[in-house]
């Protein structure tokens, strides 16, 4: 993937939103004029039947389908609100992501997924429900501005968890060496890097990372699982020579 030309694509995409919205002086006006670029124009919309498709996570087939899921979705509109000169954070749901708006000391919220349009804390609230079956997980907390890094995060997991269904586990151990780029020491992610090393064949570095991981979490519920795990990869590995 030619990184340059995607970043090209969206500042294309940006200076146009910007040419729209530039003019408005209204916080509404200028929102439904960007959901109406984005959306109705250029016709980005969440891909509700198929929403597995790892292509919804990545970012350039994203743009090139115009189909995503709310987070990469979330992701494009903030980059491209703010090319527009609208602050815009992502905000994690459980169970969904929608992007909030900073406007003329306005706090807007809206829903990438859904068309873009605005969405109130009880609109919220009924997202989390519906996506999660579990009311009790909307918190005070669950409207404040997600980190870069904690978006990222989210996205990766998403596509390791998409993988890993699809038996895909070359694509899913190139994610969790992300995973582990973002944050090195996470036991779980080393523990899933040395499983999915074992199903590719590769026995040395597995029980490496299966022995760190028995290091770094000696009290973890799997710990007699993952030690027959290794247990097992020893074995294959002295009868391999």
């Amino acid at each position: 993937m030619d990184v340059l030309a995607q970043i090209a694509r969206v500042e294309t995409i940006g200076q146009e939103a910007a040419a729209r919205v530039g003019p408005l002086d209204n916080p509404f006006a200028r929102l439904d004029a960007l959901r109406v670029f984005l959306f109705d124009e250029l016709g980005f919309k969440g891909n509700v039947d198929q929403y597995d498709d790892p292509r919804n996570s990545y970012l350039d087939d994203v743009l090139e389908r115009k189909l995503g899921i709310p987070l990469s979705l979330s992701i494009l509109v903030i980059e491209i609100a703010r090319r527009a000169g609208m602050p815009a954070e992502g905000v994690g749901l459980p169970g969904h992501f929608i992007v909030r708006v900073e406007e003329f000391g306005r706090r807007l919220l809206i829903d990438p997924f859904h068309g873009g349009h605005i969405v109130t804390v009880e609109d919220c609230k009924d997202l989390v429900v519906r996506t999660t079956g579990r009311a009790s997980l909307f918190r005070k907390d669950s409207l404040d501005a997600a980190t870069p890094r904690a978006m990222l995060t989210r996205l990766l997991l998403n596509l390791k968890r998409i993988h890993l269904a699809q038996g895909d586990y070359i694509r899913a151990l190139s994610v969790v060496e992300r995973l582990l780029v973002l944050a090195p020491g996470d036991a779980k992610e080393i523990r899933d890097r040395g499983l999915l090393l074992a199903h590719l064949g590769q026995s040395g570095a597995a029980a490496q990372d299966l022995e760190s991981y028995l290091a770094l979490a000696p009290g973890a519920a799997d710990v007699e699982s993952v030690k027959g795990r290794l247990a097992w990869i020893r074995k294959r590995a002295q009868e391999a020579t």
